[in-house]
């Protein structure tokens, strides 16, 4: 008999078991229990299926964006059996008592019906833009880059986006210095900053913007930093520079000015608000937002 219902205290290593079924190779950082505490022992919960002893399907929430779905999987011996939309409801139903609404990134399709299914519905688009720092090599590679049957995200201004995470020194503080695997490089002037992590992407050594911001009028203090992103990036033999960024996002024009374009890549944003309606029409999202990089 398949139990449902929410996560217990010492299910970590039966969970991280199933992300290595799921995910070999995948994100390994995650599968360390650092990460684990890290991203999930601050308010952190999970909702799995468990066959005995074994955690068979899981969806974990963290206090992002009001409780932020991530890591959803499914024992690949178990699909096909709904296991996955019966662990989304558990997680809706108990949540919308005492949360006011939650989000997720929807990157992997075969999710997709079941979230919506619980409720959470498609509120913005979010795209990977990228720049090329090396020109020959990643002209060369098999990774990101524009298409023309991408679609283009819109470059006028936005009006008046309304962040969906308040970016506080808190939030700040844990989200870029104390992770315990992840490390980020901050630049910064009087009015702009910049935050990026070294990575891989799509096999392109790239340079990730992570998350940006300045006040409006203030375009000339980031583009300033992002010449200092791209000049930094080319002196270490990055491929490209990339950022994750939503439509309703005011750095977008900027962005776009800057050279960057849009690769294949881009993704929905859901939200749920347990029947009670959002005011907030529009989403400034970036990579901050997320738990992938």
């Amino acid at each position: 008999m398949i139990e449902v219902r929410e996560g217990r205290a010492g299910e970590r290593d039966a969970i991280l078991a199933l992300r290595a079924r799921c995910f070999a190779g995948e994100d390994p950082e995650k599968q360390d229990p650092r990460f684990w505490e890290w991203e999930f022992g601050n308010g952190g919960r999970s909702f799995v299926a468990v066959d005995g002893e074994r955690v068979v399907a899981h969806l974990a929430f963290v206090p992002q964006l009001r409780m932020l779905a991530v890591d959803a999987m499914t024992d690949l011996e178990y699909r096909r059996q709904h296991l996955f939309s019966r662990v989304v409801e558990c997680a809706r139903d108990t949540l919308r008592e005492s949360v006011r609404f939650s989000c997720a990134f929807q990157i992997r399709e075969a999710v997709l019906p079941a979230m919506v299914r619980g409720g959470w519905k498609v509120a913005a688009r979010a795209f990977v833009l990228v720049k090329a720092l090396r020109v020959p090599r990643v002209l060369g590679s098999s990774g990101p880059r524009a298409h023309p049957h991408t679609e283009e995200p819109r470059t006028r201004e936005p009006e008046e986006p309304i962040p969906a995470t308040t970016r506080t020194p808190a939030f700040l503080h844990w989200r870029f210095f104390t992770n315990p695997l992840w490390h980020y490089t901050v630049h910064a002037n009087d009015d702009a900053y910049i935050i990026t992590r070294r990575t891989t992407l799509r096999g392109l050594d790239s340079v990730a913007i992570a998350d940006l911001g300045w006040p409006k009028g203030k375009e000339r203090a980031g583009r300033a930093l992002l010449r200092e992103v791209f000049a930094k990036g080319r002196a270490e033999g990055a491929d490209v520079a990339a950022v994750l960024v939503t439509l309703g996002h005011p750095a977008l024009p900027t962005l776009a000015r800057s050279g960057f374009l849009p690769s294949p890549h881009r993704f929905r944003f859901l939200v749920n608000d347990f029947g009670k309606p959002l005011e907030q029409k529009r989403w400034a999202l970036t990579w901050a937002d997320t738990d992938h990089l």
